[in-house]
């Protein structure tokens, strides 16, 4: 009998694992690059992760963008996460921001959660959610 419980604990297990893998799957998105020779002009919409080496001049709506060192934003971002280590001007609008020590940031900045680095340069406004 212990035998059989613990073949069916095992089999239930297996399922578990299998069903938790599929919800991990469907989640992991592959990132969309704005390699540096870029530019783009008007709003960019992702629900997935956005990595900028370019430069974007307009809106971007988004879940998790990541602006490179190489990259530039001027205009307005809306985001869960937005991660700066290049140069941003304008507003932002996110729940977890994170600046890095070789970002430069100059706007509005409006969070809910927010971290800076040491050598950030940032000149602006800042108002918590």
């Amino acid at each position: 009998k212990m035998t059989t419980k613990s073949h069916n604990h095992s089999v239930q297990d297996t399922n578990n694992i299998g069903k938790k893998i599929e919800i991990l799957t469907n989640l992991k998105t592959t990132p969309t690059i704005i390699s540096r020779d870029l530019k783009i002009q008007g709003e960019l919409f992702s629900t997935g992760i956005v990595e900028i080496q370019g430069t974007i001049n307009g809106t971007i709506n988004g879940n998790s963008i990541i602006l490179r060192e190489e990259g530039h934003i001027d205009g307005i971002v809306f985001a869960e996460n937005f991660s700066i280590r290049g140069k941003f001007e304008g507003t932002i609008k996110a729940k977890n921001i994170s600046i890095a020590s070789k970002a430069r940031v100059n706007g509005e900045i409006e969070y809910d959660i927010l971290s800076v680095e040491d050598g950030a340069c940032i000149d602006g406004h800042f108002k918590k959610k």
